[in-house]
């Protein structure tokens, strides 16, 4: 099997769904991961941004590559879940108004990645560390660490869970009354995403045109694109 690395960095806020009922005080919950409780973005919901992406830019090759249910096609490409690698947090004491910081399970989720895909392409990035002290959301962070090409902060788990995402208010008028006021979590823009892209070895053609269609797009995930929620930069990086 072959696989490329896909980076998302989202330049506007982002809700991607949970799709659960809930009574809480936040009426719209971001998809999170089971395991690490970090927000995610499941493969069908990356898969479908996609396949709209290509679709309507016409792409002659969106049947071949996510598949088509009325030709009975089966796509060649497997997308794999988008795991967040590194959020913006807000700065309590430093120069700058943020700084990007990654938990201890993304950053070793990012290493198995390229560990098990056998990656050795490295993505771009930029510094978002700092000299002098830091302090993010009344936490000082000292540790730093090279995440999707990018240099970070780093913080342990249980410090990174206890920064809640920022929550919108929503509403929605008539004749300039409002009829239905709702909270919304969303994934704040900065924030930076990984997901594989994998296929069988007698298919790098295949991924290698992929990957040469994607690097450097702008493409629209989850919900509340008419507000412009979701636009992500896509960068890919394998030797295909």
């Amino acid at each position: 099997m072959k696989a490329i690395l896909v980076k998302m960095q989202c330049l506007t806020n982002m809700h991607v769904g949970n799709g659960d009922i809930n009574y809480n005080i936040i009426d719209n919950e971001v998809e999170r991961d089971p395991v690490t409780g970090m927000p995610t973005i499941n493969s069908s919901g990356v898969k479908g941004a996609l396949r709209q992406y290509f679709g309507e830019n016409g792409n002659e090759n969106v049947s071949k590559w996510f598949g088509d249910e009325k030709e009975k096609i089966e796509g060649t490409l497997k997308i794999l879940p988008a795991d967040m690698m590194a959020m913006p947090l807000r700065a309590s004491k430093g120069k700058k108004a943020f700084y990007l910081v990654a938990s201890e399970s993304s950053v070793n989720r990012f290493e198995q990645l390229l560990k098990s895909f056998d990656v050795k392409e490295t993505f771009a990035g930029e510094d978002y560390t700092d000299t002098g002290e830091v302090m993010v959301e009344g936490m000082q962070v000292n540790k730093t660490e090279t995440v999707a090409g990018d240099k970070v902060y780093k913080l342990e788990d249980d410090k990174f869970r206890r920064v809640e995402l920022p929550v919108m208010a929503r509403n929605c008028l008539e004749n300039g009354i409002s009829k239905n006021l709702w909270y919304e979590e969303v994934v704040p823009h900065h924030t930076t995403f990984v997901f594989p892209v994998v296929v069988q070895n007698n298919e790098k053609d295949t991924l290698k045109s992929f990957k040469a269609a994607i690097d450097g797009q702008i493409v629209q995930f989850g919900g509340n694109a008419s507000i412009g929620y979701g636009l992500c930069l896509l960068t890919a990086v394998g030797e295909v």
